[in-house]
């Protein structure tokens, strides 16, 4: 993929709904729950704990209160329980297609 492609058009927060939406440059549109982020996140405390056969984070009702672009690398999300030291890189996003209802 090029680095255009790998790029978001446009980020969405809903933070009433639980819903994090995506336009990517090449027009694919991607959108996910909150709560399926937090347990994707990226951070090394979490991949660890993954790693180690433990489960994902499971929070209900979690939201994304803040989003932050880092630089051209990716997404840092702020959830409403605190955690906020992943960073979503735009090609991991890519590969996260999935959508769980709230």
């Amino acid at each position: 993929m090029s680095a255009v492609m790998d790029y978001p058009a446009e980020i969405r927060n809903d933070r009433s709904t639980r819903r994090l939406a995506i336009s990517w440059q090449d027009g694919v549109e991607q959108e996910w729950s909150h709560g399926a982020l937090r347990a994707a996140c990226k951070c090394t405390h979490c991949q660890s704990q993954r790693l180690r056969g433990g489960p994902a984070p499971q929070v209900p009702d979690v939201r994304v209160e803040q989003l932050h672009i880092v630089g051209n690398y990716g997404l840092q999300l702020v959830f409403s329980d605190g955690h906020e030291r992943g960073i979503y890189p735009w090609p991991y996003l890519r590969t996260l297609e999935f959508f769980t209802p709230a």
